[in-house]
Formats: C-alpha cells, sequence, structure tokens
C-alpha cells in the first residue's frame, strides 16, 4: 500500500481550524502511554500518536506486514514526523453499527484470512470500528492490531478482543500458527526415561517441535537409540560427548541450545512426560524478556512445595498411570484442586521456556557449576537481575519423575507398603558435586540460594567483603573461605594448612585460591576497599556464623559507612559499592 506522508507540522499549523474529536495526548495508565489525538477536517479524520504511544508500533509493523491492504481502504494517508510514523489519516464514512451488532461476514472472513496471512489481529472487531465509504467496508481505529503471538497478553495494554466468536478463530489461527519450541534434553545413562519422554512429546504435542539430544558419553545404548529416532525423525537433532570424561548438562545445555534451529527453546529434563496442551499454555505467556515454566506434577519422592502438585502416578516409567493422569488433566483440574486458583505465579523451575536470543544475551549457563548442581539457581538469579520476569503457568503441566540423572542410585523403589522412599539414596558423585557447586555458588554471590514460596529468585546485593580472621585453622578455612572475597589470616601455625587447603580445594573451583587467601602479618587490612569483618575464629559457635551466612542483608540493612561490632564479629564497612549486576553476563562461555 503506497500512502502520501504529511509531515506533523503541516497539520499543527492547521490545528486551530480543526474539530477536536478526541484529545488524550499525554494520557498516562499504569506507566503505559495511551496518548492519541483526533481532528476532523477537510473531510478526513486525523489520528495523531504520541511518539511513546503504547500500539504506535503496532501500527507500523502492520502496515509493513500489508494488514489494512484489503480491510482499511479508508486509510488515506500516514502522517510523519521526521522519519516516524506518529499517525494517519482516514476517510469519513459512516459507522456500521453498534458494538452489539455483527460483522458482516464476508467482511468477517476477510479479516480472518489477513490475520492467518499476515499473523496479526485487530482485537476489536465490532461494528463501531467499521465504517462505509461509497459501499467499501473498513476498519478505523487501525492501531489496534496486534501479533498474533500477543493474543493472550494484550491485557497489558487494556485490551480485550470482542466477540468472543472471534476470540475462538483467533485461537485456532494461534495455535496453527504458533512458534515451534526446540526442547534442549541432554541425557546421561538415562535411556528409559528419555524413550518415555520422547513418546509424550511426540504423542500429546505432536512433531512441530524440535526435540535436540545430547548423550553425555552414556553405556546403556542411548547414543544407538538417539541415532535410530533421528533417522525416522528429522526434528530431531543428536550430539555426542565421546568422553571419556563426563561433561554434565551444565555444558551440554548450551551445546543444544547453540544447535537449536527454533528461536524458542526449552530446558527439560529427561525424565518428564509432556502433557496435553504444555506447549499451548507455555507459549501463550511467552514474550521477549519474559522465561515461562510449566507446572511440574510429581510423586511423593520429595516434600511438597507450592510450585508443584504431589500426586503419584507413578514412579517408574514400567508403572506410569498415564490414563489416569490423563483422566485427571481432562476433569477441570483447577476446580479439584486447591493450588490452581491463578492461571499464573512469579517463579522459575525446570522446565522453562525462553527466547534463544534472551538466553544468548547473558552468557547461558556458568560452566563454573559443571558437571551439574546450581547452575539453575545461578542462571535463575541472573534472569531476575537482567529484568527478565519470570512466570510459572498453572494450566501446562508435566509429569516429572525426579532426578533422574546421577542423584539417585538404581531408580526410585518403593517398601512393601507401596510408599516411595529416596532418602539415603544419593550417589556418592552427586554428593561430591553438589558440594563443590554449592561452595562455588557462595563463592559468586555471596550467600545461599534464596527465593520466594513460589520460587521466584531472592538475589541480595553482592559487597565486596574481605575476612581477617585470628586463630583459624584447616577446617575453619574450609568453612570461611567461601562467604568472602579474600581471608587474611594470622601468622604462625596456620601458614603450613593454608598451602594445604589451596593444594586440596582448588581443582575444586575455577576461583583463585592464590588471590583469596592471604597471610596478613604485620600489614593493615581494616582501611581496606571493602567490606572488613574482623572476628576471633576461637569464638565461632554454629549460632554466630549465621551472621556469616546472612553478611549481605547485614550490610544492606545498615546502610552507612562507618565501624560497628554484632555479637563477635567488628565491621569495618569502608565501601558499599554492590557488584550483582556485574554477574548477570557469563563471560566464561
Amino acid at each position: 500500500m503506497m500512502l502520501d506522508r504529511i509531515p506533523l507540522i503541516d497539520i499543527t499549523l492547521k490545528q486551530d481550524s480543526y474539530e477536536v474529536i478526541l484529545n488524550k495526548a499525554g494520557r498516562v495508565v499504569d506507566g503505559i502511554n495511551h496518548g492519541r489525538t483526533v481532528l476532523k477536517g477537510d473531510g478526513v479524520y486525523y489520528k495523531i500518536f504520541d511518539k511513546d504511544y503504547c500500539r504506535r508500533e503496532n501500527f507500523v509493523k502492520a502496515l509493513e506486514a500489508g494488514f489494512f491492504d484489503e480491510v482499511a481502504p479508508a486509510l488515506q494517508s500516514l502522517i510523519v514526523d521526521g522519519d516516524d510514523i506518529v499517525g494517519y489519516v482516514t476517510e469519513a464514512g459512516e459507522q456500521l453499527g453498534s458494538e452489539f451488532d455483527r460483522v458482516p461476514e464476508p467482511f468477517y472472513q476477510k479479516m480472518l484470512a489477513c490475520v492467518d496471512v499476515t499473523n496479526m489481529f485487530f482485537y476489536d472487531l465490532v461494528a463501531s470500528n467499521i465504517i462505509i465509504i461509497d459501499g467499501r467496508i473498513s476498519l478505523i481505529d487501525l492501531e489496534s492490531v496486534y501479533d498474533l503471538d500477543e493474543l493472550y497478553t494484550i491485557d497489558k495494554h487494556n485490551a480485550k478482543v470482542k466477540p468472543d466468536y472471534y476470540l475462538t478463530e483467533l485461537e485456532r489461527l494461534w495455535k496453527k500458527n504458533m512458534k515451534p519450541i526446540s526442547f534442549i534434553q541432554p541425557s546421561r545413562n538415562n535411556k528409559k526415561y528419555l524413550q518415555w519422554s520422547y513418546e509424550s512429546i511426540r504423542k500429546n504435542l505432536g512433531y512441530k517441535h524440535e526435540i535436540c539430544w545430547a548423550d553425555d558419553f552414556s553405556d546403556d545404548g542411548t547414543w544407538m537409540w538417539m541415532n535410530k529416532i533421528a533417522d525416522e525423525d528429522k526434528n530431531v537433532k543428536i550430539h555426542r560427548n565421546e568422553g571419556p570424561d563426563r561433561l554434565g548438562h551444565t555444558i551440554l545445555y548450551d551445546t543444544l541450545v547453540d544447535m537449536a534451529s527454533n528461536d524458542i527453546v526449552m530446558i527439560y529434563h529427561a525424565d518428564m512426560y509432556a502433557c496435553p496442551n504444555m506447549d499451548v499454555e507455555v507459549l501463550k505467556h511467552l514474550q521477549r524478556g519474559k522465561v515461562v515454566s510449566a507446572t511440574r506434577i510429581e510423586p511423593p519422592l520429595h516434600p511438597d512445595g507450592p510450585e508443584k502438585i504431589l500426586m503419584d502416578y507413578g514412579i517408574e516409567p514400567e508403572e506410569f498411570k498415564e490414563e489416569e493422569l490423563l483422566t485427571w488433566l481432562s476433569s477441570s483440574p483447577e476446580l479439584t484442586h486447591s493450588k490452581m486458583t491463578n492461571e499464573t505465579t512469579g517463579g522459575i523451575f525446570a522446565p522453562w521456556a525462553i527466547y534463544k536470543d534472551d538466553f544468548l544475551a547473558i552468557g547461558g549457563h556458568d560452566p563454573l557449576y559443571a558437571p551439574q548442581s546450581k547452575e539453575d539457581s545461578d542462571i535463575f538469579n541472573r534472569f531476575q537481575l537482567a529484568g527478565y520476569e519470570t512466570i510459572q503457568t498453572w494450566r501446562g503441566f508435566v509429569y516429572h519423575m525426579t532426578c533422574r540423572g546421577s542423584r539417585f542410585k538404581d531408580g526410585a523403589m518403593r517398601n512393601p507398603a507401596g510408599q516411595v522412599f529416596m532418602k539415603g539414596r544419593e550417589s556418592s558423585e552427586w554428593l561430591a558435586q553438589n558440594l563443590r557447586s554449592t561452595r562455588n555458588f557462595i563463592r559468586k554471590w555471596g550467600h545461599m540460594v534464596k527465593h520466594t514460596k513460589y520460587l521466584e529468585p531472592i538475589v541480595p546485593p553482592k559487597y565486596k567483603v574481605y575476612f581477617k580472621a585470628y586463630n583459624c585453622n584447616l577446617e575453619l578455612l574450609r568453612e570461611l573461605e567461601p562467604w568472602c572475597d579474600k581471608i587474611f589470616l594470622d601468622s604462625g601455625a596456620i601458614g603450613k594448612y593454608v598451602h594445604q587447603y589451596k593444594v586440596e580445594e582448588q581443582p575444586n573451583t575455577q576461583f583463585d585460591l592464590d588471590e583469596r587467601t592471604w597471610m596478613y602479618g604485620n600489614s593493615k587490612i581494616t582501611d581496606q576497599d571493602a567490606v572488613v569483618v574482623e572476628f576471633d575464629c576461637n569464638k565461632l559457635t554454629p549460632d554466630n556464623f549465621q551472621i556469616i551466612v546472612n553478611l549481605s542483608e547485614i550490610i544492606q540493612e545498615s546502610g552507612e559507612l562507618g565501624e560497628m561490632e554484632l555479637d563477635i564479629f567488628k565491621f569495618y564497612i569502608n565501601s558499599l559499592e554492590t557488584y550483582e549486576k556485574n554477574l548477570v553476563v557469563c563471560k566464561t562461555n
């Protein structure tokens, strides 16, 4: 559609001679600009947008997509301010009817075809937004358009699709045109769970989505099976770590994201069953700058929590009660489970979907945590600091067997009474790596993992913290070092232990322990450009050690430079500069 462009200044100069039909210039509601003005003169209507009007870019995108070519013959010209389109001119015509009148069927079908072709939609399709000009039918209020991907999120602009029968058709077209997901599934000796998971994706979600697998040097036939499926299913991509060492999913998640063909990726465990419509419900809420999780239905292998649903439909694929699960899902579960009163809550846990560009923008997972454990908590913190919104939908589900990688030996088991038990069955490999990753998480962030009850990350400030510790020993050095950026120790017997500690601990971390562990001798420490905490290790107890655990919050609450004492600790707060934002982008990948 070739349209004349009228400079805004030409209209402004004549503004006094035009009739003001609507004046909402500068109108802001809940921080969102709804500012626009409508003038009438010279037999036409002039609609002028504020430059940051929330639907201005929608109009421009629809124009470029050709959305108006067949459904808006009244569109006459564009209003521009420099290179920016800031409004449009339409012919005057006769209003077709009221908001309660049905749109003529031929025009309605033309509109649906336009949506299908352009992947955009006009949300308020009622007769009061349609005019007749010389027998031609045309839309007005042309900026009332959105990308079809935003069908379920237009309420952010106080918009609502009308009428209901039109919404039904838009939902059909949305599903037809919805973006495909790349499922990201590393696996190590998880063949039976991966088979079970694959079958659920294809049976319940179809073949639209891509599946990306990585075999982490398995010896259970996983790689042979992956090759067989990839030969049969052309929307499957596979990768293998040839070993001999395990890489872990911290690394392989990112390898697979790089391989993924689609704009959207979903971090998805090998022991997850995709319930029908899970993809639809996740994608309803997904936009750039957002991360969306499905809700996990789990057998009672772990304590209950508000972010999941405990229901026992089986603890191994061999006993999975699929029909019972699907029957429950189809019987309006929101009416039968108290947790499902909200459509969404804020929080994040696997499986979670994100735009690939957003994932790459923060550098993906941090290899500090390889092969596994705490890599998820780390990236969730970084999502939070990057300003991404984390959302959990309570209408999309997976059934999750839980922890069938390295954590639990020989799968799940039941006692003679049929009760599930997992305690004390963790593998030594997992226990050792979980300890390493926990210590590295503390080194990096200065605190333990923190979150709301729905698992929305809480990220306290990260300060530069130095310890000046008297009478330390090897055992206490091991406990204290992760909680600070540098620990300064008095001379004496500890000297020989420092070297021993570095030799033992350095293989467990990428942090340079030579830079973190010092002997201070006669040097002054308390005037360093940091928060210096001075204490006698002989006076440490489990109770006052909690002050160290909560240092970030304590320093934040103090809120001022200077000295203070708390229990056995003397604080020299020489700087309140925080560094958590420096951790958003992982630069080690």
